[in-house]
């Protein structure tokens, strides 16, 4: 890199809206009751074979082994559903491009857009009156792209760009030296301050 070069990265963790609160209960609530069910057939099944033979007891012992694996298994994938809905987003400036990748519970990454801010209509906050107007009644067609954290540690910006020949709105939740880097390879189209 050149010593003009920008580099930066941000990584914010995504709050949990109320819908992913009602999921991860929901998630919990299937755990509980798969445990109750598996439980309830562990005890019908120790019952059926209460016999005191040596077949009667292998039968017992296996039931209750199975059960217990299925339980520890159904606990098992609730923790990774519940996991899996632990998301946080990084971003990335490289000179005039912001990179934006989804990190999965801290382990998978996905790389979800790269705007070119040099080719950018308009960055402003969501809450500048004067120009969010596009934010607030995106035009028919274009897509809003939402990879806010949703916290208020953090002013929300939107981009409105091209992207692969598409119109799209980015919302993300960049630190002010961030802002300050992208204003510097389009200071007509950043509106760092309100």
């Amino acid at each position: 890199m050149a010593m003009s070069d920008i580099f930066l990265e941000h990584l914010v963790k995504k709050k949990r809206t109320t819908s992913d609160k009602i999921q991860v209960a929901l998630i919990i609530g299937a755990g509980v009751v798969v445990t109750l069910m598996l439980l309830t057939v562990m005890l019908v099944m120790g019952a059926a074979f209460a016999g005191m033979d040596g077949q009667n007891a292998m039968i017992r012992q296996m039931t209750f082994t199975v059960g217990l694996l299925l339980i520890a298994g159904a606990w098992y994938g609730a923790y990774l559903l519940i996991n899996g809905r632990s998301i946080e987003y990084e971003y990335i400036v490289t000179n005039n491009e912001l990179d934006i990748d989804k990190v999965l519970a801290k382990k998978g990454r996905k790389h979800l857009i790269t705007v070119d801010i040099r080719a950018a209509q308009l960055m402003a906050r969501t809450d500048d009156d004067a120009n969010n107007a596009v934010y607030k009644n995106p035009p028919e067609g274009v897509k809003v792209l939402d990879y806010s954290a949703m916290s208020k540690e953090y002013m929300t910006y939107f981009i409105d760009c091209m992207v692969e020949e598409e119109r799209k709105i980015v919302v993300f939740q960049p630190p002010q030296k961030m802002v300050e880097a992208l204003w510097k390879h389009n200071p007509r189209a950043v509106k760092k301050d309100v």
